[in-house]
């Protein structure tokens, strides 16, 4: 008899190709509605729309601000107190700075 993570992998790879396969189609159905808009605005005499569809995901995986948790969590997590208090403050600093900008 199979390992019953064998089961739970293929069952998990299937998900993964059919979540993949409705991205695609997503994808394609918002571009053919985007070319639908641009082909009935040229028709009416009006400017297409400016900005092209964009789906899908960036092409990094993060960013500031969950660059500055993760670090925070560290920090937090830190046995030295002088540094997660000097850590902590200038991640303070620094979040008051953009907010305020």
């Amino acid at each position: 008899m199979p390992d019953p993570s064998f089961y739970a992998q293929q069952a998990a790879q299937q998900a993964s190709r059919q979540a993949q396969q409705q991205a695609q189609q997503a994808h394609q159905q918002a571009v053919q509605a985007h070319q639908r808009a641009v082909r009935d605005a040229a028709q009416r005499g009006h400017r297409p729309p400016s900005a092209p569809v964009h789906t899908g995901h960036r092409g990094r995986a993060g960013g500031l601000v969950p660059f500055l948790l993760l670090v925070a969590v560290a920090v937090v997590f830190a046995r030295d107190a002088a540094l997660r208090h000097s850590v902590l403050g200038s991640l303070h600093h620094l979040l008051v700075t953009v907010l305020h900008r």
